[in-house]
């Protein structure tokens, strides 16, 4: 791509814009003939090219590391992740015609063209009239299809290829079996015919459906095609520009889609392909034209560079973006035939005069390519330009855009210049550079050239871009294109050549073989790498050898963007003595000063996995076998193979933790890096499950015959089933997420890779559809399902069972989880959980005799689930971390399974029990029998409502007695406490009384919250003091159920007898009180009574308030038996209101009338003393100070202050007089004086 290669004609005789060649899948050449294919040799070649004899063009020389690509057979060379790795081979039938004799001998004319379909997996090469589809992960998809006669347009044109893979639901969630369906559309360059198969890998056989660029041109009337002419959308004719790119898409039916064709003269044309036939529409576009000034982008404004999809094709549309010379146009189709295609938006670079900036001293600028990512908000564009100094020479840059839902893009960040000084090249090469993004390194692109090379770009940590250049060399043929391989968070990149296959670059080849980009005058400095010799006396043997390449691969891992950067020199030398001294331990049985030299080492200074211990171990376990048993070996032989390699790996884990205990590391070890510690030993752990598994696996297999659909290259019965499948799963997602392991088989992948076991539970959780798929029998979705919850028993049974024989080596287990807690394996159990249930309810109506196995199953299960989420919760509250959101989550599914054994047990119990006197007996002895281990798991996991429905359902009070006393829970949690809950909200009052016979205390804690029935278990345990105080307080809550003022005033007397009844120092003052509230509660009866107030408790004050105010005597009146029960506070406290309560009561008569009418009548002394006697004022001053046995009104309020507070009433200067004898008369009839005094009262009021 960026070499000087053969002389290029300077920029100022660049040719006129001629029609260009550039595609979405752009092929070699037309005149390049391929070479034959030669196999590779076993060593890998010298990484410069050697010039062919026959090539047609001299080879340039690199400016950029080289890849040195090589298939070896012992996979050593691959093995740590410094070489590219070998995916798969090209179909047999390509290779066949590539070995032919004839195939050299072909004409000039034919052309090999090749692409592959970006995120699943699928290549392409168009050979002839033969099209060659694969998938470069499942060998069991590939196809050879004919291309149909055409009539005059001859096989030598290039044609624009697009698959249109089609996922069903459980296709989405897994890429292990690839898509149930791949459509292609094929489409020429030049005569714009189109070639349709609907089903390639099903209907392969079937001819292909062909629409040929005839009549369908004339949708468009004259009027129209004139317009567009004056406009320059397009040139006349539809034979005169060449397509420039297609892209194809699902509607959601498997059998079409709809293709975008554009076409240099910027012509877009919609197909509708399905099986019946092929429609064509030609899309109507306005071109767009640029502002005056902005030369720097080419003159054709309505010219098409590159086609791309920016969303995924979910629902009835689906929008796509148009490359333009000077613009980036957005597009929504409509997914339905001949649906409608409609602009969305249009952004001109030319108006953005941030990207203006950019090309800043730039002559001419080419827009060569446009990429989006799988979000559709980030967009990746390629751009050429030329600069206007003195010197000539093309610039490089990246352009990258954010873009949300239905708006134009935005400048995200300045270009990144990929080679600020490259060879200037003719428009024909650069216009054929295409663009791929997604790839590991996270952020790095692949720039595919017409000279097949492939040069990765990535931005290093100092802002520095890197470039690593893939070549096929040896002449071994061109890159056709690249990809992404399908990952679950981003995969390596994947190239394909012309003759040695498909390749994966591993990120750490692009970290390790990075360069800066080369200035011109550097274009001649090749760059080199030592080959590597297969003499395998070469390479160190024994367990040193194994210890580097599995720590290479983990250096790889799951994150290869920072396996080779982020690890220190002193943690490799560290490793590296570690491996030494146990080599030294494994052949003396001593470890002499081994402490202290990796002391020295810096041994000790990490921790957690990524320890030298920890990762020492990791090697151990994860080593790959040199030689394996796959292909033509059969499955008995590969079985034998794991088998014994997992059984060395345990007996090597085991002598490299005797090295440590005799070294003395396994003290440091547990004492200060407990992580480390426990890594290693969950290695152990996982071995021995992966030993018990494949145990179990073997022994299946003799019990079950081989199934006839299994692979054809395995002999042995192990080779199918639920556990097959999900071993098939986990290896792909390690081979996915590691490249370097792609040329391994996936079986192998999985034995090998002990330390992964946590993604066997992950993998159940992800792809369950595909394991237990629905449109089996029941029997059969039921059978793999136990046999996935077997596998995962038998895994964490034995895991545990190692745990708990090695417990003298772990160390204290204070805030670290296990790795059978932790949420992968959570996630699977509790699929495997759901799905068991879900067939139960099914295996009820269809297959009764497997519920039982089911339930056995969900039980087990279960138990592995809830331990799972107690370490889990454990370890997050020793470690002070936020655990309420994963608590809530287990006691949910804990509530939930442990119901649903709940009533399968009592259901059987009940169809069991059979009929008769007896029945009800049996049933119990069932229940209690299948209750005995549900209540055992209830108890360890505190299932409070389980466990109370389950000794309600047995009757059993005397159990669920005991299980209440049990300390089961936090205190504010207990099982007592549920049950009394449960008691109070079913309104099972009585029973909740009487727990408070056995469960005095927790009862009266309990029923602090409920008052309403404090007081009866208070005077139950004969706390009269106590039940007074809790009456009196609840007489007057707010917070306690509805009470209307008479309730209320009978809780009053209840609290004043339980006061007597207690007898405690005080009850005197006590009773006092509440007589005094009784006496208040009964006024707010009688203003209830006459609708003033409601039945709410109100404050003395506003009883008052709302006694004056209603305007009613009676009210008035009761106004004052408020002020006398309230005591003396409330009087010093209130006495405005107590001033405005007297002159109230004097408003209540009229004395100024009395006095006219006294006059006018002569009213007798009687008379006038009735009279008296029935006014209010009269009335209020026998109550506040005649009765003064009922308060103690007369020494709190003077006499005195009342009649100066009388003498404030507007009738006092006439009528005053009356006022007072009334005052004074119900002062002193009231009281209790001597015999006679009343008497000569009465006559000095008659002479007043």
């Amino acid at each position: 791509m960026f070499t000087p290669g053969r002389a290029r004609k300077p920029a100022s005789r660049v040719k006129e814009r001629e029609s260009y060649g550039g595609g979405e899948v752009a092929a070699t050449p037309k005149s390049v003939v391929p070479l034959p294919y030669v196999a590779p040799s076993r060593a890998l070649p010298s990484p410069w090219p050697s010039p062919a004899p026959n090539a047609a063009r001299p080879s340039p020389a690199p400016t950029v590391p080289r890849a040195s690509v090589v298939r070896n057979s012992d996979k050593a060379a691959t093995a740590d992740g410094n070489h590219p790795v070998f995916v798969c081979d090209l179909p047999q039938q390509l290779l066949s015609s590539h070995g032919d004799a004839t195939f050299a001998t072909q004409p000039e004319g034919a052309v090999l063209q090749g692409g592959m379909d970006q995120g699943s997996g699928l290549s392409w090469i168009l050979q002839g009239n033969q099209l060659y589809v694969w998938n470069n992960l499942r060998s069991s998809q590939r196809c050879v299809l004919d291309m149909p006669p055409l009539g005059t347009i001859s096989t030598e044109e290039k044609w624009f290829v697009s698959l249109v893979p089609h996922w069903t639901d459980e296709n989405l969630e897994v890429q292990y079996k690839g898509c149930s369906a791949v459509s292609v559309v094929m489409c020429s360059s030049k005569s714009l015919a189109l070639v349709y198969w609907s089903d390639a890998f099903s209907n392969g056989d079937k001819p292909a459906i062909t629409s040929m660029d005839s009549e369908d041109t004339s949708m468009l009337d004259d009027g129209s095609r004139s317009s567009r002419r004056a406009s320059g959308g397009w040139t006349e004719g539809s034979g005169t520009s060449e397509v420039t790119s297609i892209q194809a898409s699902a509607t959601g039916s498997q059998t079409t889609c709809v293709a975008i064709v554009s076409r240099a003269d910027g012509e877009l044309w919609r197909f509708d392909c399905c099986a019946d036939g092929v429609s064509r529409e030609r899309i109507s576009r306005d071109a767009t034209s640029s502002e005056v000034g902005y030369s720097i982008f080419l003159s054709e404004t309505c010219s098409v560079r590159r086609i791309v999809w920016r969303s995924p094709p979910r629902g009835a549309s689906r929008e796509f973006l148009l490359l333009t010379s000077q613009s980036i146009e957005c597009w929504e189709v409509e997914l339905t035939l001949r649906g409608n295609v409609s602009k969305s938006w249009v952004y001109e670079l030319s108006n953005d005069k941030d990207v203006m900036s950019d090309f800043s001293g730039q002559k001419q600028v080419w827009l060569l390519d446009l990429q989006v990512d799988e979000e559709g908000e980030q967009l990746v564009m390629l751009t050429a330009s030329f600069s206007s100094g003195s010197t000539t020479y093309m610039q490089y840059l990246l352009h990258y855009f954010s873009c949300s839902s239905k708006r134009e893009p935005k400048r995200k960040a300045p270009p990144q210049i990929i080679l600020p000084k490259a060879q200037v090249e003719e428009e024909s090469f650069f216009y054929s550079m295409r663009l791929r993004i997604g790839g590991q390194p996270a952020g790095s692109v692949v720039i595919l050239a017409e000279d097949g090379t492939a040069t990765v770009a990535h931005v290093g940590r100092s802002g520095a871009v890197h470039l690593y250049k893939f070549e096929i060399v040896g002449g071994d043929g061109k890159v056709l294109d690249a990809s992404v391989v399908p990952a679950d968070d981003g995969g390596a990149w994947i190239v394909l050549t012309e003759q040695a296959g498909v390749w994966a670059i591993p990120a750490k080849v692009v970290l390790a073989g990075r360069v800066e980009p080369s200035e011109r005058n550097l274009a001649n400095h090749e760059i080199s790498y030592p080959s590597i010799n297969d003499d395998r006396s070469q390479h160190v043997s024994g367990e040193a050898l194994a210890l580097q390449r599995s720590s290479s691969e983990a250096a790889v891992g799951d994150n290869p963007d920072h396996g080779m950067i982020s690890r220190p020199s002193q943690d490799e030398e560290a490793e590296a003595i570690v491996g030494r001294l146990f080599q030294q331990f494994l052949s003396s049985g001593q470890a002499n000063e081994a402490f202290e030299k990796l002391l020295r080492a810096g041994a000790f200074e990490r921790d957690g996995d990524k320890n030298v211990f920890a990762r020492s171990s990791r090697a151990l376990v994860d080593t790959f076998a040199k030689h394996w048993a796959s292909g033509g070996g059969s499955g008995l032989a590969m079985v034998a193979t794991v088998s014994s390699q997992l059984a060395e790996k345990q007996r090597r884990h085991q002598q490299y933790l005797n090295f440590l205990a005799v070294s003395k590391c396994h003290v440091e070890l547990q004492n200060n890096l407990r992580a480390a510690l426990n890594e290693i030993l969950e290695h152990g752990e996982k071995l021995a499950s992966m030993v018990a598994l494949r145990e179990l696996n073997n022994s299946r297999a003799q019990l079950k015959p081989a199934s006839p659909t299994m692979l054809s290259q395995f002999n042995g019965g192990d080779m199918s089933g639920a556990i097959w499948d999900l071993v098939q799963l986990v290896g792909d997602k390690a081979r996915r997420n590691n490249v370097v392991l792609m040329d391994r088989d996936k079986m192998e992948v999985f034995y090998t890779r002990v330390s992964g076991l946590e993604d066997f539970f992950w993998c159940i959780q992800q792809h369950a559809a595909f394991l237990v798929q629905r449109d089996q029998a029941v029997r059969v979705q039921i059978e793999r399902a136990c046999e996935l919850a077997n596998a995962c028993r038998t895994i964490l049974q034995v895991a545990i069972s190692y745990r708990d024989t090695q417990q003298a080596w772990y160390p204290s287990p204070e805030g670290i989880t296990p790795w059978h807690c932790k949420q992968n394996v959570r996630s699977g159990l509790w699929k495997i959980a759901t799905m068991l249930l879900e067939l139960k309810v099914e295996g009820d109506m269809s297959e009764p005799t497997l519920t039982a196995e089911v339930m056995r199953q969900v039980e087990e299960i279960a138990d592995f689930l809830l331990e799972g989420y107690a370490g889990a919760i454990t370890a997050k509250v020793e470690r002070e971390e936020e655990y309420r959101g994963l608590q809530m989550e287990y006691w949910t599914r804990r509530d939930l399974l442990l119901t649903a054994l709940q009533q399968h047990a009592f259901q059987v119990a009940t169809q069991n029990a059979g009929r008769g006197e007896n029945a009800e007996q049996q049933r119990l002895s069932i229940l209690q029998k299948l209750y005995a281990p549900l209540i055992a798991l209830a108890r360890r996991h505190a299932a409070f409502p389980s466990l109370l429905q389950m000794c309600t359902d047995l009757d059993d009070q005397k159990r669920l007695r005991t299980l209440m006393k049990e300390s089961m829970g936090l205190k504010e949690g207990r099982f007592s406490r549920f049950v009394f809950d449960q008691c109070y909200q079913q309104g099972q009052y009585a029973r909740l009384l009487r727990f408070g016979e056995e469960f005095g205390e927790e009862v009266s804690a309990y029923l602090e919250q409920h008052p309403l029935l404090l007081w009866l278990h208070e005077l139950f345990l004969c706390r009269f003091t106590r039940a007074s105080g809790t009456l009196h307080t609840l007489a007057f809550s707010q917070k306690s159920a509805p009470l209307n003022i008479s309730h209320r005033r009978r809780l009053l007397q209840l609290a004043k007898l339980s006061a007597l009844a207690g007898g405690a120092v005080g009850a005197e003052e006590e009773v006092s009180r509440l007589e005094a509230d009784m006496d208040i509660l009964a006024v707010q009866e009688v203003a209830t009574k006459l609708g003033v107030l409601g039945e709410d408790v109100v404050q003395p004050v506003q009883l008052v308030e709302a006694c004056l105010n209603s305007g009613s005597r009676e009210l008035t009146l009761c106004a004052f038996r408020v002020f006398t029960s309230a005591g003396s506070k409330f009087c010093s406290g209130n006495y405005s209101l107590l001033e405005q309560a007297w002159l109230r009561a004097v408003d209540q008569d009229d004395w100024l009338g009395m006095k006219r009418t006294s006059e006018e009548e002569g009213w007798t002394e009687d008379h006038t003393m009735q009279v008296i006697q029935d006014s209010l004022l009269y009335q209020a001053s026998r109550h506040c100070y005649g009765e003064s046995h009922l308060s103690n009104f007369a020494r709190d309020v003077s006499t005195e202050s009342v009649e100066k507070v009388i003498a404030k009433h507007p009738s006092y200067s006439e009528a005053g007089q009356a006022m007072v004898t009334a005052f004074r008369l119900g002062f002193y009839f009231g009281s209790d004086l001597p015999d006679g005094s009343q008497d000569g009262d009465s006559e000095q009021m008659v002479e007043i």
